[in-house]
């Protein structure tokens, strides 16, 4: 198994930052309106700090507190809206950063790690992004209708599954 003393500091930043980019680019890609986006947040939360208990040492290490801090530290500045960006330009940016960066983590897991790491950080990724996109239905009223995976959201998760591959 991998540990981050393995991993160049860019490498490491792409594997780490990949899973909380992949629950971005759900709950953005999502109209879930303001309650549901905090429920999306509190499931993406939830799903990487449950990554501390996981059997693989990995994905123990990329949800550790300090790789969390370092992480949002990280994606705030690759994802700042420019001034006269557009909703769906936005979005668009962060699927394009999520495939890319998602994809170039497998890469350099299946260099460093062994199939174990990666098949975990798969199944780590996708889980994150599958969690955040059940957890508040989209075009409701009041919570109530609608549907609990928006074409948006199967969009990404979508764009998500293609990127986990090497």
């Amino acid at each position: 198994m991998a540990t981050k003393a393995e991993f160049t500091p860019e490498e490491w930043s792409v594997v780490r930052d990949a899973p909380y980019l992949a629950a971005m680019a759900v709950t953005v890609a999502g109209a879930s309106g303001l309650i549901g986006t905090i429920k999306e947040a509190f499931a993406a939360t939830s799903s990487l700090v449950e990554g501390t208990k996981s059997q693989n040492d990995l994905i123990r290490a990329i949800s550790g507190r300090e790789e969390i801090q370092a992480a949002q530290e990280s994606i705030r500045s690759l994802v700042q809206p420019q001034p006269g960006t557009d909703l769906a330009g936005f979005k668009s940016k962060i699927q394009t950063l999520v495939s890319e960066r998602v994809h170039t983590a497998v890469g350099v897991l299946a260099r460093k790690g062994g199939t174990q790491d990666v098949a975990a950080y798969r199944d780590f990724v996708k889980g994150v992004g599958e969690r955040v996109s059940q957890a508040a239905s989209e075009g409701g009223f009041l919570g109530f209708g609608g549907e609990r995976v928006s074409e948006g959201e199967r969009t990404m998760l979508a764009a998500l599954d293609q990127a986990l591959t090497v």
